[in-house]
């Protein structure tokens, strides 16, 4: 049986990396391509770390 990553993950910069990473390959295919997560520039992978520490927090809340 799988674990879950979000849940199981002690290492939150880690685990922000694999989902910006995983968020930058399911957009940018439908751009322009395939361009590697390497090669997305310092900019783009800023902005989608952002999205992806925001990401956790609203699969996390806690109401």
């Amino acid at each position: 049986m799988a674990r879950c990553r979000l849940c199981t993950s002690n290492d939150d910069e880690a685990l922000n990396e694999h989902l910006a990473e995983k968020l930058w390959d399911s957009r940018i295919a439908r751009l322009e391509g395939p361009i590697p997560w390497s090669e997305a520039g310092g900019t783009w992978q800023a902005a989608f770390r952002e999205l992806a520490v925001a990401a956790r927090q609203a699969l996390v809340q806690r109401d």
